[in-house]
């Protein structure tokens, strides 16, 4: 019983640090010709060590559920040992922290951005620019239609509020002369 209670309160203390902790970085960088923007996330190294360490605590859990009571080794096995044994092999994974923590990098001319989005509720300016498809998607692509369409991509320049007259002002700058920065509030479906 004790085991059990202490196994919570761990995995509650894990998600807790690991989704609190959880950030993801942007760094933006505007020069005359274009933007360029990378983002990564930044997750603590512990998150990855309690990955690898958190397969023996599992072995401990049902070594002490078999010498108390053998039958419940059984449900021990098929529980918490297959959620070990998962943990095992993605934390062990070398490639694991290499993938979650990739870089991501877009990068757009000044001159090839179509809208020009500003929320101040949520401290972004959003970008939408034009995005050519690579040749092998089009090639996949059943509908003629779809292949005219155009396509866009987007980006969010986020930033606090003590910068965010700076901000305008530059963005404002290198926008083409044709786009105009809108005002309005961005509406996510996951925010209030």
């Amino acid at each position: 019983m004790a085991s059990a209670f202490l196994f919570s309160i761990t995995i509650i203390f894990f998600l807790t640090y690991k989704n609190g902790m959880e950030k993801t970085v942007f760094v933006y960088r505007a020069t005359e010709e274009r933007l360029e923007i990378c983002q990564w996330q930044d997750i603590p190294d512990l998150v990855f060590t309690f990955l690898k360490v958190f397969p023996f605590i599992i072995v401990g859990i049902i070594l002490m559920a078999l010498i108390s009571n053998p039958a419940l080794s059984i449900a021990a096995l098929a529980g918490p040992a297959l959620v070990g044994i998962l943990l095992a092999s993605v934390g062990g994974d070398s490639n694991y922290k290499a993938m979650y923590k990739r870089l991501e990098r877009s990068e757009c001319r000044w001159d090839e951005v179509l809208e020009a989005t500003l929320d101040t509720h949520h401290g972004l300016i959003a970008l939408t620019w034009p995005w050519e498809i690579p040749q092998e998607w089009l090639a996949q692509m059943k509908d003629p239609e779809e292949k005219e369409e155009n396509h866009t991509q987007g980006a969010n320049l986020y930033f606090r509020k003590d910068q965010e007259s700076q901000v305008i002002e530059l963005i404002k700058k290198k926008l083409p002369p044709n786009v105009k920065m809108t005002e309005e509030r961005i509406k996510y479906d996951f925010s209030g």
